[in-house]
């Protein structure tokens, strides 16, 4: 291979063979993928393939995750900070403009599928959530937080940078306000269902905003069965069944902080028939198969098992199990919402450990519908990456 040419400051080039990845669409390169300029420090770049024909803008940092695309711009050189900020969120806040009524809440900003890598934003009524996981895009919060605040109007912005991704970037995991008021409390509506927001101490940026198709369809499945919400956090899914007019709901989740707040929104939504059980949940549906206890619907949402590759064997284990168990406190002919949000299992994968946990049921089982994040967490064709939330409708079928 002829010795590369030379590269500007804020240039990057990469190999033939990442070249041709770039041109298809994927994302993501590391140091062995670079043909010429350094990756660090962190910056926004041109890039360009070895012959150095443009392949757009990229985002370099110091982490083996060497260079994310964040898509084509105009001219030969590199805009400013503000000039790329004001572009890229005008655009992701745009594609939006129907979820930014007083009460919604929305994922502003997701990420890579809105060219945007490192930067996650969640919009919850007046207040702003961000999550940075890019060395660059946390040296440019001075840019981002006023262009979101102008074109907002937020009365608080909060970083919720409490995350171990951010350690492989060399930045350290906190929370803090970065604009405006503390709110230490917010609500928001979806579905008709006021949902109260936590920004401080919350899980993720405070809600599960990726889950809103399948609350919708378990509020259409509700009405007149009884609901079982498993690893429930502040009762979503079983407000929502209640709501559609479920009989009753159990919540059950390992924090009594989280329950009290299911409570809390049940009361403050006016919906009856809520139970909130504190506990394991492998060892509440032993408890409950034991009993013989069955439910109509049951809402299985269980944390990321498999946080890295060298965790998935134990993971599928996991899903297994505790699918099987669900499956078999169906009453006849009840559902099974079953999600897995852990991006190192596809859906190809979790649907076979599904067929393998109804294996042997003394009943058939039908996959009824699929489903995944709402449409404001938008994934490009060529990063599968991104596609990490997976939910599948399953049904008991009785003659």
């Amino acid at each position: 291979m002829p010795d590369p040419l030379p590269v500007a400051l804020h240039e990057v080039r990469l190999t033939p063979r990442a070249s041709g990845f770039a041109r298809r669409g994927q994302p993501w390169f590391y140091a062995d993928d670079v043909l010429a300029g350094a990756p660090s420090p962190p910056r926004l770049v041109r890039v360009r393939d070895e012959d150095g024909r443009d392949l757009g803008l990229g985002i370099t940092g110091p982490s083996k995750l060497a260079l994310r695309l964040c898509g084509p711009w105009p001219g030969d050189g590199v805009p400013d900070r503000a000039t790329f900020f004001a572009a890229r969120l005008g655009a992701a806040i745009d594609a939006r403009a129907g979820s930014l009524g007083p009460e919604d809440g929305v994922r502003l900003v997701h990420g890579e599928g809105d060219l945007l890598p490192g930067l996650v934003v969640d919009r919850y009524g007046p207040l702003l959530v961000l999550q940075v996981t890019s060395a660059w895009v946390e040296t440019a919060l001075d840019a981002i937080v006023p262009c979101l605040v102008d074109r907002l109007g937020a009365d608080s912005v909060v970083a919720r940078n409490d995350v171990p991704a951010r350690r492989r970037e060399g930045l350290p995991e906190e929370v803090r306000l970065l604009h405006g008021r503390r709110l230490d409390q917010v609500a928001f509506r979806e579905h008709g269902v006021v949902h109260d927001v936590r920004p401080f101490t919350g899980h993720k940026t405070g809600f599960y905003l990726d889950q809103r198709p399948a609350r919708a369809l378990v509020r259409s499945l509700a009405k007149g069965r009884s609901v079982l919400d498993l690893f429930c956090y502040q009762g979503g899914f079983a407000l929502n069944a209640l709501a559609g007019g479920a009989s009753a709901a159990v919540a059950v989740d390992q924090s009594e902080a989280a329950l009290a707040a299911a409570r809390a929104g049940a009361e403050r939504n006016g919906l009856a028939g809520l139970t909130t059980v504190a506990g394991d949940i492998f060892d509440h549906l032993r408890a409950l198969r034991e009993r013989d206890v069955r439910f109509d619907l049951i809402v299985l949402d269980p944390p990321a098992f498999a946080k890295s590759r060298r965790e998935v064997e134990g993971a599928e284990r996991g899903y297994r199990d505790l699918n099987r168990q669900a499956l078999r406190l169906l009453a006849p002919n009840g559902f099974l919402v079953t999600c897995t949000c852990s991006h190192h299992v596809d859906g190809p994968r979790f649907e076979e450990l599904l067929r393998q946990a109804a294996a042997g049921l003394p009943f058939r089982v039908a996959l009824r519908q699929r489903l995944g994040a709402g449409p404001d967490h938008p994934v490009l064709l060529p990063h599968p990456e991104g596609e990490y939330l997976k939910v599948v409708l399953l049904q008991r079928l009785d003659p």
